[in-house]
């Protein structure tokens, strides 16, 4: 309990400080970004006075406040105590150390390592139009530069959680759902809050494994995977039941084992400036889905599932959204208008989960238009939109706008768990803020960019789903080749078959054809198809694994994807941002660049096996090829799963 004894000696000197103010926020979003700025009056520094028992007394002469210290078997429990309600601004700086690495905070796409960095911690809309924009001039002038990445203060992300891991071995979490800052500087970590926190807790261990099990003791953890989710790829396809179906015999007749057919526009397609949408209305497009019970069950006698979509919003003027209009159902602005956004080109309503009367109307809507309509699974989109300025049920929208994601979750789980379906159906998620994991199957990394850019394309999903892993999420994935396609991104086959190797070590393989399909390379494409049948079936001939590193998590709490310093304690792997394991068996090295005919990879020590070439590496930087279709990824010769892993081929 090294690092946590330093926190409680140092509570009892001035080199902790408490700082209390007064504060008014004001926020502006467009299309789920926000911007920000606090008005803070009163601005009280509080030092150290006296400590009585569990509680450390810090005062300034006229405000004083206290913190109470609960400890119990690695585990630290600061509460803040203030005498004066009217402060609503807290800041506490606790020991920081100049050769820690700092991991977390939700999903980070740009960088791993957050310590020098300060973090926001709330949730939005990782894709800004601003910032596109200003890629797009960028690469117009100075050429396309894949290891570009902005400034880290512009940064926003879906999942954003008050919590953060260090390569000390220690783990702070914080009960707040407020806007807040954590500053990661070199000898400190200031950690500010637009409330009072309710509790800091402080997790610390020998190892990381068991950090991370005690990190999901802590927040709860995923709900588990149907059987069937990792039987094969889920092919994504658009445009109606016979576009379906014909790609599924088409893919089914190659060989190719497909686990699930996933079709966002089940509920209508709406054709914008930014491509093809979904049609906000769930319920389904009998004109653009025909004989669905018919296809639906050729796909499970098959052995496959059919999947939908949905997400937080009803479409202005759609038979829902008039729905509910009318029952008072819909997020109000102070007038007592509809509060209407716009994700891309159209207008939309948000519905008040706050209120009971709509969270259960729309949980019944899961459980007769897609469950009870044959569905097995859907995207449970969005959940970052709602604006601070709306009119809910529940009261204060800034104060629920980081919790709107997990109402959003509950909302999936308890439709899932009401029709005895837990375990069946597979729903996966955007957004999140510190608990919501527990109330979806699986996260996924957002609309990354179809390029192979570090900020936005196939490199941003490995520091996303690294950073994830260390913020309580075990089970996550990424779209094959990604979605959002502007102006001169589009996704090339070579791009498509490189994130497909990718994604081949992760628990699920899940295609999407995009915003814009017909600009991109899909699954079918003549230039991808052999590689594409050969990695989904190599994906399926490894669901003995992937069987055993998701049990490894549901029972220990350990991230089926996680970095290399979970399992080797070596100096450069706790700042490696683009390698990363597949359980404790797997090294998985993607190649992130194209036209890539070799590069240099880093193992650690150990022997180990490289897939598909069979040739054996005792740790140190090695040159490997790379060749089109061959995932670059390494395997422990010691491994119990030697067996599997030798008789798998390509």
């Amino acid at each position: 309990m090294n690092k946590i004894n330093n926190i409680i000696a140092k509570l009892s000197t001035n080199s902790i400080n408490l700082t209390l103010a007064r504060g008014k926020a004001k926020y502006k979003m467009s299309r789920g970004s926000f911007t920000t700025k606090d008005h803070l009056k009163d601005v009280c520094h509080l030092r150290f006075v006296k400590k009585e028992g569990n509680f450390f007394y810090y005062s300034n002469g006229d405000v004083s406040a206290s913190l109470a210290i609960d400890l119990d078997d690695n585990k630290l429990t600061i509460t803040p105590r203030i005498d004066d309600s009217s402060y609503n601004r807290f800041s506490i700086s606790l020991p920081g150390y100049e050769d820690e690495c700092i991991y977390g905070c939700g999903e980070q796409f740009t960088h791993f390592n957050l310590k020098g960095q300060k973090v926001i911690i709330w949730v939005s809309e990782h894709q800004q139009v601003l910032k596109i924009a200003k890629k797009f001039l960028r690469e117009k002038i100075f050429g396309v530069n894949p290891d570009h990445k902005a400034k880290f203060k512009d940064h926003q992300t879906y999942y954003s959680s008050p919590t953060f891991m260090s390569s000390k071995k220690y783990f702070v979490g914080c009960s707040s759902q407020a806007y807040s800052t954590f500053n990661f500087k070199k000898n400190e970590t200031v950690l500010s809050f637009r409330e009072i926190p309710q509790e800091i807790v402080v997790l610390e261990e020998d190892n990381f494994l068991d950090l991370v099990n005690k990190i999901n003791e802590y927040y709860g953890h995923q709900i588990p995977l149907p059987d069937w989710v990792n039987k094969g790829v889920i092919l994504a396809t658009q445009g109606g039941s016979e576009v379906m179906m014909e790609k599924y015999h088409e893919m089914k007749k190659l060989g190719c084992k497909i686990s699930a057919v996933w079709c966002q526009d089940w509920s209508g397609q709406i054709v914008t400036e930014f491509g093809s949408q979904v049609y906000w209305n769930w319920s389904l497009d009998e004109n653009h889905y025909k004989d669905m019970d018919k296809c639906i069950k050729e796909l499970n006698d098959d052995g496959v599932k059919f999947l939908g979509y949905i997400n937080t919003f009803l479409k202005f003027d759609s038979k829902l959204y008039e729905e509910a209009k009318a029952n008072n159902y819909l997020v109000k602005k102070k007038d007592g208008s509809v509060y209407l956004i716009k994700s891309t080109t159209f207008d939309a309503g948000i519905v008040d989960l706050t209120n009971k009367e709509a969270y259960e109307w729309y949980k019944n809507i899961i459980k007769m238009n897609l469950i009870g309509r044959g569905l097995s699974g859907w995207m449970a989109d969005f959940g970052e939109y709602l604006p601070t300025d709306a009119v809910i049920a529940g009261g204060d929208a800034e104060k629920l706008h980081n919790e709107w994601p997990t109402l959003w979750a509950k909302c999936n789980y308890e439709a899932v768990k009401e029709t005895n379906n837990i375990g069946k159906i597979f729903y996966f998620s955007r957004a999140a803020y510190g608990t919501t994991i527990k109330y979806t199957s699986s996260m996924w990394s957002g609309d990354n960019h179809v390029d192979y850019s570090d900020e936005f394309g196939i490199g941003s999903v490995i520091s996303s789903t690294l950073s994830m892993a260390l913020s309580g999420v075990g089970v996550n994935h990424s779209d094959i080749g990604g979605y959002t396609t502007v102006l001169h991104m589009k996704r090339t086959p070579e791009l498509f078959i490189r994130w497909n190797e990718m994604n081949v070590f992760t628990p699920i393989l899940r295609c999407h054809e995009g915003n814009r399909p017909l600009s991109n390379a899909q699954f079918n494409h003549k230039e991808v198809k052999d590689d594409f049948v050969r990695l989904s079936n190599l994906f399926a001939s490894l669901k003995p694994y992937h069987d055993y590193v998701l049990k490894e998590y549901y029972e220990e709490g350990i991230p089926c994807n996680r970095p290399i310093f979970f399992h080797y304690n070596e100096e450069w792997a706790y700042k490696e941002q683009f390698e990363f394991m597949y359980g404790e068996d797997i090294i998985v090295t993607p190649v992130l660049r194209k036209n890539v005919v070799a590069m240099e990879v880093t193992l650690p020590k150990g022997e180990w096996v490289q897939f598909f070439t069979r040739k054996e590496n005792n740790g140190g930087t090695i040159g490997v090829e790379t060749p089109l279709g061959m995932p670059i990824a390494f395997y422990r010769k010691d491994s119990k799963f030697k067996d599997l892993f030798e008789n798998i081929k390509l």
